[in-house]
């Protein structure tokens, strides 16, 4: 089950984003029952939550707070039905961010929800050997959606 609040000013088209997740999710094998919560927000409250959680100042684009222990290593946990987690997207540094990339917002958009899924499923790019390697997994996500996105 994918669950959606939206509680930015923008617009969030929630039907293609519980598409698009619900195919990120299949790609990667997750049992199709599992659950994923993702709330939209302003910029004060990403912030808030970003200086709460992260304990960093500022907004950020998305965090992600995975729940129970399914790895994308870990084809047995996978095919469970799991609570994978929360995802918080700030729409608004996301918009800015997609600008100053010249990237399509919603192609963006797309993107940031394949990150935060990967990070669920325990995926990292804090080490610079990861970082290839969820940078493969986002981009193989992104083809599999045909879509490209350069990074």
């Amino acid at each position: 089950m994918i669950d959606i609040e939206n509680l930015s000013s923008f617009s969030i088209d929630e039907k293609n984003v519980k598409n698009y997740v619900g195919q990120m999710l299949k790609h990667l094998g997750v049992n199709k029952k599992s659950y994923v919560s993702i709330l939209f927000v302003e910029e004060n409250e990403m912030a808030s939550q970003h200086l709460k959680w992260m304990k960093e100042p500022g907004p950020t684009d998305v965090m992600s707070f995975p729940m129970d222990d399914v790895l994308l290593s870990n084809k047995k946990s996978l095919k469970k039905q799991s609570m994978l987690g929360d995802i918080i997207i700030c729409p608004s540094i996301a918009y800015k961010d997609a600008i100053k990339q010249s990237i399509p917002p919603a192609k963006h958009l797309v993107f940031l929800l394949a990150h935060a899924i990967l990070h669920l499923l325990g995926q990292d790019h804090q080490a610079s050997g990861q970082r290839g390697i969820m940078q493969k997994k986002e981009q193989g996500i992104m083809n599999s959606l045909r879509i490209v996105k350069k990074r």
